[in-house]
Formats: structure tokens, C-alpha cells, sequence
């Protein structure tokens, strides 16, 4: 059935365009990561992912145990928010001012920088010393400017306090992490208004999404193959959204498909 029919109370909001996976690039000795943005000193995707600055992907990958610290140098953060997301593994971070915790897999940890953070991320002392496979993704988030000089803070996520939704037909999942999707809102508390979520489809399931016209919109595929609003996708893809619609369509292949909205 032809599905994309907007009308003037929820038209279609169509394609920009379709980001192939980028170039990897090692974070440390703990993340091997695809940066989809910034592209650049001057990325017109800063304007056009606003209030998101950055997105880093480490897609699964096996890291051999070891002893020693498998993670990233100590290093400033100002001004933001990081936004790290644990799909499977074990996550330690400590900073100057004393403060550590650590997310395992489904985790989210939301630092609110502010003011000045420095600290490092590394994968936990006992989850590092084993053989693993490791998969995780950051954001980073602008503050508004009535903000950014706040006392850093931070909010630990437990996989468990997500928000969770199930289509009645059971063929889509989806994974809440702040404001909502459907009528299922997340537990993470955000300075700006953004809605966060994942998706899984079950193969050859399809579903309409509406997001605010004026909110930047975009989705990273996770995994599998499909489509969104007809044009084909897969594993790696970013697509990203014009501002010139609300609904827009995706549909998963013979293997299902999983998006990181």
C-alpha cells in the first residue's frame, strides 16, 4: 500500500540525505569509532544536528583482556553535555573533583559538563581483563547559553529505568531514553527538549514516526537492512531529515532492522 500521503495536519517529512559510515578512528586504545559529526571545523551539520554536536559510533567489536587501561587520556569537557550510551559493555569514567561510576550494557550516563569537567573514560578494570565485544555510541550536547557556566553534574541511567514500548502486534521495540516516543517517555532529564530513543523492527515490519517539524531530526542504523520513506538503508547509514515535515516511514528488510533515533 502506498503509505507516504501527508496532508496539511501531518505532512511528510523527507529525506536530505544519507550519510555513509565514515572513516574509523581510535579514541584512546578503548574506542574504535565512526565521527558522522562534526565533519569539520565549519560542518553544516552543526546547524543542521542543533542542539548535537558531536556523534561518535563504536560499532561492535571484539577487544582481546587486558591489564592495563583500555580507554581514553584525561581531557577536558566545557560548555556541553556527554551523552554515553552502553549497548553491550562495561564503561568506567573518573574526573578531577573526585567523582566515578560505571554504566554496563543499556546503561546511559549523562555528564553535564557546564562549567569544566576533566576526566577520562576507560572499559572497567574486571570487564577489560576478559575477551569482549564492545558497543557503545556518544553524544555530545550544546547547553544554552543561561547554562553553561552550571556546577557539573551527572545523571547514572540504569538500563532498567528506561523507557520501554512494544507495538500490539509485536513486531516494534522501542527503547526510551528521554522525552518519548508514542505515549512512553525516558527517564533522562535534558536542558534542551529532544526526544531520544532506539528502535528494532522485526524483519519486514515497517512503522510511521512523527517528530516535530522544527526539531533537527536524524537516525543512525545499528543494524540491518531497509528503508526510510522508500530510498534503501543499511548498517552504518545516517540519514538525516529536512525540516519540512512531520511523518516519516521506515521499514525493516528480511533481518530486521535497528535505529538509534
Amino acid at each position: 500500500p502506498v503509505r507516504l500521503r501527508g496532508d496539511r495536519m501531518n505532512p511528510v517529512r523527507t529525506i536530505e540525505r544519507i550519510i555513509k559510515a565514515p572513516d574509523i578512528h581510535w579514541v584512546g586504545t578503548g574506542f574504535r569509532v565512526r565521527q558522522y559529526f562534526p565533519d569539520g571545523d565549519e560542518s553544516p551539520m552543526l546547524d543542521r544536528m542543533s542542539p548535537f554536536l558531536l556523534l561518535d559510533y563504536n560499532e561492535p567489536y571484539y577487544f582481546e583482556g587486558s591489564p592495563f587501561d583500555t580507554g581514553d587520556t584525561p581531557h577536558p569537557h566545557k560548555g556541553f553535555e556527554t551523552v554515553t550510551f552502553s549497548f553491550s559493555g562495561s564503561i568506567e569514567h573518573k574526573d578531577a573533583a573526585g567523582n566515578s561510576g560505571v554504566i554496563h550494557s543499556g546503561d546511559v550516563q549523562w555528564m553535564t559538563a557546564a562549567s569544566g569537567v576533566i576526566h577520562k573514560e576507560f572499559h572497567e578494570k574486571e570487564y577489560a581483563k576478559r575477551g569482549r565485544l564492545f558497543h557503545a555510541l556518544q553524544l555530545w550536547v550544546n547547553l544554552p547559553e543561561r547554562h553553561k557556566n552550571d556546577a557539573p553534574a551527572y545523571q547514572y541511567i540504569p538500563a532498567t529505568t528506561m523507557g520501554r514500548y512494544q507495538s500490539l502486534d509485536e513486531t516494534i521495540d522501542a527503547i526510551v531514553y528521554t522525552g518519548a516516543f508514542r505515549h512512553i517517555t525516558g527517564p533522562a532529564k535534558s536542558h534542551t527538549p529532544m526526544n531520544i530513543y532506539k528502535l528494532k523492527l522485526q524483519p519486514n515490519s515497517w512503522i510511521s514516526i512523527s517528530e516535530n517539524m522544527t526539531w533537527n531530526t536524524g537516525f543512525l542504523v545499528i543494524n540491518g537492512t531497509g528503508t526510510a520513506n522508500g530510498e534503501s538503508i543499511e548498517s552504518g547509514d545516517f540519514v538525516l531529515f529536512n525540516n519540512d515535515g512531520e511523518r516519516f516511514e521506515v521499514e525493516s528488510g528480511d533481518e530486521g532492522l535497528e535505529i538509534f533515533v
